[in-house]
This record gives C-alpha cells, structure tokens and sequence, in this order.
C-alpha cells in the first residue's frame, strides 16, 4: 500500500535550506561531470566536491537489515522460485526490466543458507533490534579512526531501514517501528563523521520492478531518493548498487541525478548507476594504484555483507590494517563493512579489529589522512603515500623491502619512524639507502617519514617491481 506523498512544494522548499550550489553550477553541469571517468576533466566544482571524500580515506560501511534474523547473506540468500530451501536448485532472477540481462543465473556458496520466500519475506516482523544504539555505533567509527558512515538504507529485497511514504515495507512495519536511518544520520553529525546512505536500484519486491520499462518503478525510486534526501539534512554521499554495467537510461540516471542535485548539491556518488560518476567501486578486493580516478574499495570482516555468525571466523587485524594501507598506499579510500547482529549491536570481534586500527592511526595518521598515493607504486614489502614535504613508507615486511630505493628528484633533508627514533639514510643518484633499526620496526605497520626540500607533489610515480 502507498503511503501518503510529500508534496512536491515541501520537498523543494527543504532542498533550499540544505546546501547552496556553486554560483553558475547548475544540476545540469553536476549531470555533465557526472558522465566524465577522469577527474581532472571535471570541473572544478565537480573536482572540489571530492575534497572531504579525498582526505577521509577511511569509512564504515553498514549491511544490515531483518536478513540479520536468519543469519543469512543479505538479499542474496532470498529465492524466487518455489523451493523449500533444501533442493538448491538454480535461481533465476529477475532482470533489470530493459536489458535482459538476469542477475544472477545460480547460487554462489556465500549466498548459503538460502532462505525461502515466505520465511525471508516475513522476517520484518520479527526484527526488533533492542540493543541498537545510533550514538554508540558512531562512536566506534570515530573511535577507529572512521571519517564517514554509509548505511544501507534499501538493499536488493527492497526493504527500507526507515519509514518511507512510498511503501509498507519498512521500519514502520516491524515491532520496533523506529527510523534507523534517521537516528543514524543523527548520530553521525553529532560524532562528527560525514553520513551517506546506500540505496539498491534493484527492488526484488516492488511489483514495478519487473514492467518493462521500469518507468512506474523509476518513480518510485525517485521518490524515495527525495525522501531521503530532504528528511535527514546533509546527505554527504549516495551508494548506488546496480553494478557498473548497467545503462544510465535504465534508470533514468539523467533526471535521478539532476534531482539529486537539485536537493543536495554537495554530494558525492559512485559509478554504479549507469555512469562514472565521482569514483569507483572494487568490491570485496584493493583497486590498483591510480591517480586519475577517484576509487573506494569497499572490504568486508567476514567474507560476507551481513552477519553470519559467531562460527564464522573474522579476519585478523594485521589482514585488515592492510587493507587500509593498501588503499591509502594506491591513492583510494577503503570503506570497511559491519554487519550488526539482530540486536542491532556490532560483533565485538570486528569492533576489536576496529579500534586496534584506530589505535595505529592515532599514531600514525599522517600518513593516511589527507595523503595522495605515491610517490612509490606498491609493492609486496608495503606502499607509499605522500603530502607537502613528506613521503611515508608504510611498510609491513620490512625485512622484503629492497634497497636502495629508486631515486627521487628531491633532496632528503630528514628520515625517521613515525613516533620514534631517526633513521640513517644515503642518497644519490642511483637511490636511497634507509638504515632502520629492526628494533624500531613495529609488529604491524611500520611507518618511514622522509622531509624533503620542497613538495613530493611533483615526482612522478615511480614503480618498485
């Protein structure tokens, strides 16, 4: 059943009160640079909106709607045909409504447990999170050393984590009846983090979704960004999740995004709707170095989106420091996923790789925040990153990494491990010898800080292999 629509003059009238465009920018500009891959053929709005997104480098994920009930892969582990969940046979499903193309043609093992229909699309009303709390969630991302939230607010099963207008299949539906996306939007400003939502272009329960075209289901979905975007003030980010392949018209990308950024002009969004968009998104794997295009990986603690278990194992801090290493050393960000359990609480187990994390950026956040990738490729001892006069090393197997170091253009005034004692080096033109004391070497990460003469912003990447 539809709900009653916000009328359009409201929606509007909100939009104007959030945040004021450039001078001269208009939706349609955001439109055009929207459709362009490289960022230094964007404009210089389009390129100055990243700003934030650039020097955060570190954000939470959050995968988590009533699949948590059943301990199941989100969306994934619900079936479309009539099984009991015991036959495993292929699963066919529905197409995006223009190309034809089907989502998926048969079961991938961290789609297990599947999860019938008439169990999965019920699990709404045995969803009462009674232990979640917005304030604390929020805490643990800023505690680790996170700069930004995106919370699923609509996966692929098309159930919304707050009280839309547009369906009955929402938060206001369950036992708990409570807007989660609202209260963690709340709570992400009050902590001090950016907050950004996730919404499923997919919909495997809205009828509409599978009419050719999808004009009905478009509005729809249009209507629910609109919601999103003028009920919880600043949105500073929207992840789409249709996959990078699909066409912008099957969507209608070109009137979704002018609304977009109509309502909320300073937001960044990714490529997954048809089009370049801000930046990309490897998924569940580290994007290789690149300086020209804005990318986020985006890493899970598990191997799988939502929750699964206790008896599932969770990868170990080093593995996950790495992760972030790694992103920072290829100038990319890394988005690193929770699944909440169905109380609505963090598995304490990533929550403690969480904050050891953030235990090393408090040491050593110079040489992610704000950094650029390079001047150094990386390589299999470790990466680089670099900003103003300064190039870190950031390196996790020290007794792999190669010396001398290929030579820079810039004279080495100073080297030293971050915190800790100087390191002895040589310079020429063949390259730079470090003399770092195994002692000084730390038992995860350890960072090299090199002072130059003059800005690193120059030197060319220079590759290690």
């Amino acid at each position: 059943m539809m709900k009653t629509e916000l009328p359009i003059a409201c929606v509007i009238c909100l939009a104007a009160c959030l945040a004021p465009a450039a001078v001269n920018y208009t939706p349609e500009d955001a439109w055009k640079d929207a459709q362009i891959e490289l960022r230094s053929e964007k404009s210089t709005t389009a390129q100055r909106r990243m700003d934030w997104w650039r020097d955060a480098r570190f954000g939470m994920f959050i995968h988590w709607n009533p699949s948590s009930v059943a301990v199941s892969e989100i969306s994934w582990s619900k079936q479309f045909y009539d099984d009991t969940g015991e036959l495993m046979l292929d699963n066919p499903r529905p197409d995006d409504g223009v190309s034809g193309l089907k989502e998926h043609t048969n079961w991938i093992s961290w789609f297990k447990p599947p999860v019938p229909n008439e169990v999965y699309d019920n699990l709404y009303k045995s969803f009462y999170p009674g232990m979640f709390d917005a304030d604390q969630i929020a805490a643990q991302a800023r505690s680790s050393g996170m700069k930004y939230i995106v919370m699923v607010a609509k996966h692929h099963d098309g159930f919304c984590m707050w009280n839309s207008q547009y369906t009955d299949f929402d938060m206001e539906s369950t036992p708990f009846k409570r807007d989660l996306v609202g209260e963690m939007a709340k709570a992400a400003r009050k902590a001090g983090l950016k907050f950004g939502i996730y919404y499923s272009q997919r919909d495997w329960h809205h009828p509409d979704y599978r009419v050719k075209p999808l004009t009905k289901y478009n509005e729809y979905m249009r209507n629910q960004i609109k919601e999103l975007l003028t009920e919880y003030g600043d949105i500073s980010l929207i992840f789409f999740d249709a996959g990078a392949w699909k066409d912008w018209k099957t969507w209608e990308s070109d009137e979704l995004f002018k609304i977009i950024y109509k309502l909320q002009p300073n937001i960044v969004i990714n490529n997954r709707c048809g089009v370049p968009g801000d930046y990309s998104t490897p998924e569940q794997k580290i994007g290789i170095f690149n300086t020209q295009r804005d990318w986020e990986s985006c890493m899970t603690f598990t191997g799988f989106w939502s929750w699964h278990g206790f008896q599932t194992p969770v990868k170990p801090y080093e593995e996950c420091l790495k992760y972030l290493v790694s992103c920072a050393g290829g100038d990319g960000n890394l988005l690193m996923n929770v699944g909440p359990l169905p109380t609505g609480q963090i598995d304490p187990r990533e929550n403690d790789r969480m904050q050891r994390i953030g235990k090393w950026l408090e040491k050593n956040g110079q040489a992610i925040y704000g950094t650029r990738g390079g001047p150094y490729k990386p390589t299999k001892w470790g990466v680089s990153t670099h900003k103003d006069i300064y190039v870190y090393l950031l390196v996790w197997d020290l007794q792999a990494m190669k010396s001398p170091l290929p030579a820079i253009d810039k004279t080495i005034t100073a080297a030293e491990i971050l915190g800790g004692d100087a390191v002895a080096f040589e310079q020429s033109e063949q390259g730079i010898s470090l003399s770092v004391d195994p002692a000084q070497a730390a038992p995860d990460v350890t960072v090299i800080r090199m002072t130059l003469e003059g800005s690193a912003d120059s030197i060319e990447p220079i590759s290690m292999d």
